[in-house]
């Protein structure tokens, strides 16, 4: 089928009383995707299906996509064999169904092959079409907190951004960076007047003024001993004394000591566009 850029092909209209396709394709112009969807229906009506479908018309289109998945469904999105070769499916199925079925693993990977380029181009989804949307992203399975895909750095990155964030953009950063260290470790702080907060803040601010990059580590340093004097008008002392100072920096500390926290560090770091995008 000849679908049109910017068109992402859904299916076909079934004929609600004879339950057969009547031959009209459902396209859907990818322009019309809203801010905010939702796909609803009950156990088995192809809700899953459906969105698989978008996703890789989605991609079909050059648009990139991050899934959460918690169910864990939509790792089938890196299962695209665009020759149906039944070694490309082989290794994907399983032994105890094949056995239960009186089949070799080797014959039911064809038969396998065979049910998907059938019903595929029966809906006049042809191996070219297959090959566009292999061709058109890498998939990649991330796991945070295991290596059983590829694990993500949730901290991410503490080094000094330099100069290529404006200072609204880097007060964002800042912000979000806090924040989310505090919420690992259980405090909840408010960034206008959380005294956690405030001082966290102050710490990449200015190391990152200054072109430092912070780590872990350096951090925890700076929270006993901080580089300034004062936090706003009052003196840190007053505003944050230091027992207090290293209460936070022990519940910090213990993050980074955790044997089942260090999982949670490895891989790429958390950042959205890395993870949508590549070098092209």
């Amino acid at each position: 089928m000849d679908v049109p850029t910017g068109e992402l092909y859904l299916g076909g209209i079934i004929d609600a009383a004879s339950h057969d396709r009547t031959g009209e394709p459902v396209l859907y112009e990818a322009s019309s995707f809203t801010t905010h969807g939702v796909i609803v229906g009950m156990t088995g009506s192809g809700k899953t299906g459906l969105s698989m479908i978008l996703l890789e018309e989605a991609l079909l289109q050059g648009v990139p996509v991050l899934v959460i998945d918690p169910k864990g469904d939509m790792g089938n999105l890196a299962l695209t064999f665009p020759d149906f070769s039944p070694g490309a499916f082989e290794e994907w199925i399983d032994p105890v169904l094949a056995e239960r079925e009186g089949v070799t693993v080797t014959e039911k990977a064809t038969a396998t092959a065979a049910m998907w380029q059938k019903g595929l181009e029966s809906w006049e989804i042809d191996t070219e079409r297959m090959h566009r949307l292999k061709a058109a992203a890498d998939v990649t399975v991330y796991t945070p907190g295991s290596t059983t895909g590829v694990p993500l750095n949730i901290i991410g990155s503490m080094d000094s951004p330099g100069a290529e964030l404006d200072p609204e953009s880097l007060q964002d950063e800042i912000d979000s960076l806090a924040s989310s260290l505090l919420g690992l470790v259980g405090v909840d702080s408010d960034p206008m007047s959380g005294r956690e907060h405030i001082l966290l803040s102050n710490l990449f601010q200015h190391a990152w003024t200054a072109g430092r990059d912070l780590d872990l580590g350096g951090l925890i340093a700076q929270i006993q001993e901080p580089p300034m004097r004062k936090l706003g008008v009052i003196e840190l002392e007053s505003f944050f004394p230091a027992a207090d100072r290293m209460k936070l920096a022990l519940k910090i500390n213990g993050l980074a000591a955790s044997p089942s926290f260090a999982a949670w560090t490895a891989g790429p770091p958390l950042d959205i566009d890395e993870l949508l995008y590549d070098a092209d």
